[in-house]
């Protein structure tokens, strides 16, 4: 009689355990699980890519000579055009360090939305210029119409992951009076917080 209970009990069990998952199964009302297969025809959102790319590199102290990070997008023409703003003074080789860093990012932030897009790595720029050309700019503020100050100006065809280099004869801009005092503000300011630590 207790072997029989035990087989009714079980069996009662099994038959509700098949319904719960039946009837969880039909009402699909759960929340949207997130997608990580490859989706087909995604538009990116340029917008949120811009925004990511200020966020990343505006008031970073990584890069000091960061102000800001411009980008026309041709879809007809899978082209992309990127120039970066920088302070005066900013040497070639700071352009390129930023250029380096900003066109990574870029790429990574697409493969964020697509995720059919292959990150960036130290020889790749990405999946995203593996489809499309990129004509980079890396530009002093107020340079838009001297060429002689840009440090960095080049194309590079999709796929080549040609390495970036300082634009052949960029005259550095001296910083001016106004950036002289901002960054000893700057130093003074950074000189104070580490007394006021070093007193607690």
């Amino acid at each position: 009689m207790m072997r029989n209970k035990v087989l009714i009990i079980c069996a009662v069990s099994a038959m509700l355990l098949t319904g719960c998952t039946q009837s969880h199964i039909l009402a699909g009302g759960g929340p949207a699980e997130p997608v990580f297969e490859t989706q087909q025809g995604i538009v990116l959102d340029w917008t949120q890519i811009g925004n990511d790319m200020d966020e990343e590199f505006v008031d970073n102290q990584e890069y000091p000579m960061a102000l800001s990070v411009n980008y026309s997008m041709d879809p007809k023409e899978k082209s992309l055009d990127l120039t970066l703003i920088v302070k005066e003074g900013t040497t070639p080789e700071e352009a390129v360090t930023f250029a380096n860093a900003a066109v990574r990012y870029l790429n990574d932030v697409a493969a964020d939305q697509d995720f059919s897009i292959e990150r960036s790595s130290d020889t790749s720029y990405g999946g995203f210029f593996k489809d499309n050309d990129l004509h980079l700019i890396v530009m002093p503020d107020y340079t838009m119409n001297k060429k002689q100050y840009w440090l960095v100006d080049m194309d590079i065809p999709k796929g080549s992951d040609e390495k970036i280099v300082p634009k052949e004869g960029a005259v550095v801009m001296e910083t001016t009076a106004a950036d002289d005092t901002e960054q000893a503000d700057e130093s003074e300011t950074e000189a104070e917080e580490e007394q006021t630590q070093a007193s607690k």
